[in-house]
């Protein structure tokens, strides 16, 4: 079985961090998100990948090159969006007429994709959707469920939520050549929108995948900054399991500090309560941070003091800055954004 990584689109709600990286390649403690779904898919023994991709493709050619140990990748490219059908479409020649495994390239999960591949067999149906159980759905919809059948999309709903769990599209399917053959070539076409409400009208349901651990939304500022203290809650909560895999790259810390090795630190730097600090850094004498991320390759001044900031590649920070709710990204003014509050 292959498996279809929908990575296009220009991410414009993470601009201008995505002008010149890839939103696969956003790291999260230190690793790119697609790091995390190339080593989710080859857990499941899925080592062939096609990637569905339009923006800074180059920048993604260079960073799958880099692979070993068996796996291959394929480029489907779109000239311009294509939709998230669209782009499956445009890939059916790499996909051998065989089941596929699809990912939405801004998802970073837990969700063990051999389970989802087992529950598409046992439900025998053209398509599998994996939901995930929040207590709000209303940013992004609702699945109906009943049992192990998706029998519809709602909005959010009138009159409140019902008892019980409430799952949203999880961004993880497996498809059937019946259902992927479905979709009409060379038009841009929604896969929530269009492709699956014609197979539920078609077949009365498809079938739920029910997921309840670790699942990030990596489309915002605010939820790509969050994701990265959610994983290091989950590296104390489950330690170096598949997910955060065996690291021996950086030190954790229970504030929810991540402290990659390469980076270096001058005297009396505080780093105080959800600090991750990348890769060829470097913080300046006498600096404090709070609830940010120093990106690869960036230099913070001495005597800084940074609350809710995300410190792109490479910036560099003049020494004696007081800095809060910023993104700071080289040649680019500085953006707004308000991180969620909410400790972990």
């Amino acid at each position: 079985m292959k498996a279809l990584l929908l990575i296009g689109g220009m991410a414009t709600r993470l601009s201008p961090l995505s002008k010149t990286l890839p939103k696969s390649l956003l790291p999260v403690c230190d690793r790119e998100i697609l790091h995390y779904q190339v080593m989710q898919l080859a857990y499941a023994g899925i080592n062939e990948i096609v990637l569905a991709a339009g923006h800074l493709v180059d920048e993604l050619r260079e960073y799958t090159s880099h692979y070993s140990g068996g796996l291959t990748f394929h480029y489907s490219i779109e000239a311009e969006p294509m939709g998230t059908a669209g782009a499956i479409a445009q890939a059916r020649e790499y996909l051998d007429g065989d089941d596929v495994v699809v990912l939405n390239a801004d998802i970073l999960s837990s969700v063990k994709i051999a389970d989802v591949i087992k529950a598409h067999k046992d439900g025998g149906r053209p398509a599998t959707i994996t939901g995930f159980a929040v207590d709000d759905p209303s940013r992004y919809g609702l699945l109906r469920v009943e049992d192990d059948k998706l029998t519809g999309f709602s909005e959010k709903p009138e009159g409140g939520l019902t008892e019980g769990k409430h799952f949203i599209n999880a961004g993880v399917y497996v498809l059937s050549p019946e259902a992927y053959n479905e979709i009409p070539a060379g038009q841009k076409v929604s896969i929530e929108r269009q492709t699956f409400p014609m197979l539920i009208s078609q077949h009365q349901a498809l079938t739920h995948y029910p997921h309840e651990g670790i699942w990030m939304d990596i489309g915002t500022f605010e939820s790509y900054h969050q994701a990265n203290f959610i994983l290091l809650a989950h590296r104390y909560a489950a330690g170096e399991d598949w997910l955060w895999g065996d690291r021996d790259d950086c030190a954790v810390f229970k504030d929810l500090i991540y402290l990659s090795k390469s980076a270096r630190l001058g005297k009396d730097v505080d780093l105080f309560h959800r600090v991750a600090v990348m890769r060829d850094t470097v913080i300046g004498d006498g600096s404090r941070l709070r609830n940010s991320l120093v990106m690869p390759g960036a230099i913070v001044g001495a005597d800084c003091q940074l609350n809710d900031c995300i410190v792109g590649p490479g910036v560099e920070v003049d020494s004696r800055q007081k800095l809060s709710n910023l993104v700071l990204i080289n040649d680019e003014p500085n953006t707004a954004f308000y991180p969620h509050s909410t400790e972990m």
